[in-house]
């Protein structure tokens, strides 16, 4: 079993539509920032591999519970988080794929514990099996390295600073990557972020760009984690 877990409703539709025999099973009415939130989990087939879909909502709280009950309802093999992502290097653009083979959270801080992604207090590596899947796919547009993580947009320049001068490396940003990487750590489940860009966090203007892109460079992901799953 594979589980892939998305933030946001775009994120979902982008593999649960690629996925074959597909059936919904609902577990419970959660209470969210809207209102009510759907705890949904859609199951199905990719290849004849047995995964599941579930949409947790925004943010590393959300993420974490949602990846929690994921490994206790379906005790999955991989857990892929799937969705999109800021770029934060120059040379990563709008459309390209993120592959993390480690993730930080950039917005922790804990006087005394290192802050980098060598750091065991706020970091997690990535599974090395799906990173190899991605190098013989020989994808273009596809880059392997770190991401970070935060319960921000990153929209502006203290915040770029903080990340440049503790994780000069990392390809991307977005919110959810190491808290699902974190719970999956705990439970012992190897775990993968797929990031498509959708905006680029050194260019002005970011927010918007991000809302234009945010479909077709889901679709991407998608496509491409329905690729990866297909050769496990």
């Amino acid at each position: 079993m594979i589980g892939i877990i998305c933030a946001m409703i775009e994120e979902r539709d982008s593999i649960v539509s690629l996925m074959e025999d597909v059936s919904v099973n609902f577990e419970r009415l959660l209470n969210y920032r809207e209102g009510t939130f759907n705890d949904e989990y859609y199951e199905g087939k990719i290849n004849g591999r047995d995964v599941v879909v579930h949409h947790c909502g925004v943010g590393k709280a959300a993420a974490a519970m949602g990846t929690q009950m994921l490994i206790e309802r379906y005790h999955p093999d991989l857990v892929i988080n799937l969705g999109c992502a800021g770029s934060l290097n120059e040379n990563v653009h709008v459309g390209d794929i993120v592959i993390a083979d480690k993730t930080a959270d950039w917005d922790f801080f804990v006087p005394g514990w290192p802050r980098n992604f060598d750091s065991i207090y706020i970091a997690n590596k990535c599974s090395e099996m799906v990173i190899e899947i991605v190098k013989e796919l020989n994808y273009k547009n596809i880059h392997i390295g770190p991401i970070v993580s935060g319960d921000q947009f990153i929209m502006d320049d203290d915040q770029i600073f903080i990340i440049k001068g503790h994780f000069e490396q990392a390809l991307a940003g977005e919110m959810e990557g190491n808290a699902v990487a974190t719970a999956c750590y705990m439970y012992g489940v190897p775990c993968s972020i797929i990031r498509s860009i959708s905006d680029e966090t050194l260019v002005n203007d970011n927010l918007s760009q991000y809302e234009f892109n945010l479909v077709e460079v889901c679709n991407k992901a998608g496509r491409l984690c329905y690729d990866i799953i297909s050769r496990l």
